[in-house]
């Protein structure tokens, strides 16, 4: 009875060493890494951060004129092509197009201005021309800067105003009657030309909203990069039909209007 006894009581005793055994084994038993967990968790945090980041950005360039206007000008077909000065005009029947390649800070420019510029408005106003421009920033490649590329842009902007020949006219000709001396290229300088073509109150406040936004820096970028496709790469060249003009012999207004008329109907 005794040895029987004893057995009973053992029974509990391995019982109980059974439950610790298995107890320590959990305890021991492989699980989530807390160190691993929580790097996991701050890198989802960060680049959540970064990707927000990046998200506004994007956003706010966007809605910035500067950085993602892709406007044309009324009197252009498109990005890359050249602005028709004249399109109000009824042009006369077999009149040749004259392309007028410039950049608004290039002395050579200001130059072939002052020989031709006078003989160009006559032309284009009476008709007998398709006159276009194609506005360049040979310049700023070869000089740093960004003012050939404003000027253009806000010549633009002019004309959205309907004051495009005035404006072009008020930059080039105070240039040319300072000795070729450049102005103080800039917002401001651009203001007051406007100003002084007759571009103001509300119209003023139109016209620096889009020099200032940029509206057109897009348009004149592309104007450049096409002409350089087409293998004009400096400035002033002057084509009529396509046919580049030897500026060495087209040198005087009377030179220039015998080449128009040599060209009409051809």
């Amino acid at each position: 009875m005794a040895k029987k006894s004893a057995k009973k009581q053992a029974a509990p005793a391995a019982s109980d060493r059974q439950a610790k055994i298995q107890a320590a084994a959990k305890a021991n038993a492989p699980g989530p890494n807390k160190i691993l967990i929580g790097t996991v968790v701050a890198l989802v945090a960060i680049i959540a951060v970064v990707a927000g980041v990046i998200i506004a950005d994007q956003s706010n360039r966007s809605t910035d004129g500067a950085s993602s206007s892709n406007s044309v000008p009324a009197s252009a077909e498109g990005m890359g092509k050249g602005f028709v000065a004249n399109e109000g005009v009824t042009i006369v029947e077999g009149a040749p197009t004259l392309e007028i390649y410039e950049d608004f800070r290039c002395p050579h420019c200001h130059n072939a201005y002052a020989i031709f510029n006078d003989t160009v408005t006559e032309l284009a106003e009476a008709g007998k021309i398709q006159l276009v421009y194609h506005f360049k920033t040979v310049i700023d490649s070869n000089s740093g800067g960004d003012a050939s590329l404003k000027a253009a842009s806000s010549a633009m902007c002019a004309a959205d105003a309907g004051k495009f020949d005035e404006y072009h006219n008020a930059i080039f000709s105070g240039i040319v009657n300072a000795g070729g001396q450049q102005p103080s290229w800039g917002k401001d300088f651009f203001s007051a030309k406007a100003e002084e073509v007759g571009i103001t109150g509300a119209e003023l406040e139109t016209f620096e909203t889009c020099v200032n936004g940029g509206t057109y820096d897009a348009y004149i970028r592309s104007t450049e990069q096409q002409s350089i496709r087409d293998g004009v790469n400096g400035t002033p060249v002057y084509k009529l039909n396509g046919t580049t003009l030897d500026l060495g012999a087209v040198n005087s207004p009377a030179a220039l209007l015998a080449a128009v008329e040599a060209a009409t109907g051809a």
